[in-house]
Order: structure tokens, then C-alpha cells, then sequence
């Protein structure tokens, strides 16, 4: 993974599951997600943002971030608030805390990953992390979940602009051939250079040698608010693609054509 330091690092630093928490002693994987703020700023997929709104509605704070701390240990961090995307299959996320050390009291910004307007040549190589293999654990105070993310591999195939063959996407959405597992939706999706041109979407029912990908480009159409808080209600708001222009979100030239209106 690039990150925005330039420096390559342990992808469990820059990315995690999210899991829902329905009631205290159960837990449960709902898909993953990717930072692109160091205050905790996050993409993942519409529909992994819409499983945890459900869940939101009916019990706050009881889905979250489980990231893993530069010391190796896992934390919960519940999710704030979802801003998702009327067509394409992503979503950005906002925790409701930014994590604190319990010794120290600092606060630990997570890795942020790059994002790039280059769409990959078909039939380059390209790559999700996600968090598929886990192990859902009873024990007398309740479940726990063991992660296990990794690298899932595959190439370019082709690139649907107008229409294409998934049921559940609009275009535009790319085709691969990444075998995408149960909980990897909402996950980067890099070029060999380790950059984030997608996010993981969908595949069909029982496929392994398929996976589709929405465009980066379709992430920052989205509006936020210019200032997050509860007890503000409307005002003023702004595109993630401004905050790229304002160095708040790391892309390599967010005026390309491939991060255009669209994906186009």
C-alpha cells in the first residue's frame, strides 16, 4: 500500500473491518474501509454504509471502526455518521472520536492511503485488502471477532462507463478478477504501484475469478458538511474533490478526466 507519507506500511494501520455490535456481547463483520483523513475520514462501500445505518437507527454507537493500533492491539471506534453516494457504491464515513492512548493520552492518527486519477491499463495487475478470513469467538463475556486481512489478487478486465453486466451497480464500475470474499466490500482496490483507483463493490453469488470495482472519481462527487457536529443542522457544504484541492485528502490530480463527473 502507498501511503500519504510515501511510506509502505502495514495495511492494518491504513484500513479496517467494519463491524456492528447489536447487542454488547455479540459482533459481527459487516464489510471494510480505508482512511483518507488522519482525523479518521473513511471510504467504504454505499452498502456497507447502509447495512450500518439500519443498525445505527435502532442502536446508537453500536457500529464501528475495528483498527489496529501501531502497537499491534485491536480497538472499537463507534462511527459517527455516513455521507452516501445517490448511485455508485461508495460512502464516506466519519468515527464518532479520534483514538486517544491510553498511556500518554496523544492522540494516534491512522495511516491515510493515496488516491490516484489513473485508471490501470486492462490487464494490469491489481489488488483488495480485505477482511474476509475472520473468526467469530464465544466465550463467557460474549463474542469477540479474531481478523485476519489480506491481499486478494487479480487483473484489470474491463471498464463499463454507460451499461454493464452487474444487476446490483451502476456505472460506471470496473471489471476484475479478484476473488472478492464476504466482508472485503468498501475495501481499496490498488494499481502495482500500490495506489487506491477503486473500491470494492460486489460479486456475483458464489463467483471466484470476479469482482466488481466502483471508480475513486465517484467518491469525491460527494458533499459533506464544511463544519461536522451535531449540533449544527444544514449550512454549508463541500465536495471531497475540493477537499483534495485543499491538500485534505491525498490524490494525485483530482481535476483528471478519470476522477471527472461520473467516473468518464
Amino acid at each position: 500500500m502507498h501511503n500519504a507519507d510515501d511510506v509502505i506500511a502495514d495495511g492494518r494501520l491504513a484500513t479496517f473491518a467494519v463491524l456492528k455490535r447489536p447487542t454488547p456481547s455479540t459482533v459481527a463483520l459487516i464489510g471494510t474501509g480505508f482512511y483518507l483523513q488522519p482525523k479518521g475520514g473513511f471510504a467504504t462501500a454505499a452498502h456497507v454504509a447502509l447495512e450500518a445505518e439500519q443498525q445505527l437507527a435502532a442502536t446508537p454507537d453500536s457500529v464501528g471502526i475495528a483498527h489496529t493500533l501501531p502497537n499491534g492491539k485491536t480497538r472499537f471506534l463507534p462511527i459517527w455518521k455516513f455521507f452516501v453516494h445517490p448511485t455508485a457504491d461508495v460512502a464516506f464515513g466519519i468515527p464518532r472520536y479520534e483514538f486517544v492512548d491510553d498511556t500518554s493520552g496523544n492522540v494516534i492518527k491512522p495511516k491515510v492511503l493515496s488516491l490516484t486519477s489513473q485508471m490501470p491499463e486492462i490487464g494490469a495487475k491489481v489488488s483488495t485488502w480485505g477482511y474476509p478470513l475472520h473468526r467469530v469467538i464465544d466465550d463467557p463475556a460474549g463474542q469477540s471477532v479474531h481478523l485476519q486481512p489480506d491481499f486478494y489478487d487479480g487483473v484489470l478486465e474491463e471498464y463499463f462507463l454507460d451499461r454493464g453486466p452487474s444487476a446490483k451497480l451502476k456505472p460506471p464500475y470496473f471489471r476484475t478478477s479478484i476473488n472478492l470474499h464476504g466482508g472485503s466490500s468498501g475495501g481499496p482496490v490498488f494499481n502495482a504501484a500500490g495506489e487506491v483507483f477503486g473500491v470494492a463493490s460486489c460479486s456475483y453469488d458464489g463467483a471466484t475469478d470476479i469482482a466488481f470495482v466502483t471508480p475513486i472519481g465517484t467518491l469525491l462527487e460527494l458533499e459533506i458538511p464544511e463544519h461536522i457536529s451535531d449540533s449544527v443542522k444544514g449550512g454549508p457544504t463541500v465536495s471531497l474533490r475540493e477537499l483534495v484541492s485543499r491538500g485534505r485528502i491525498v490524490a494525485d490530480a483530482c481535476s483528471s478526466p478519470f476522477l471527472g463527473k461520473g467516473g468518464a
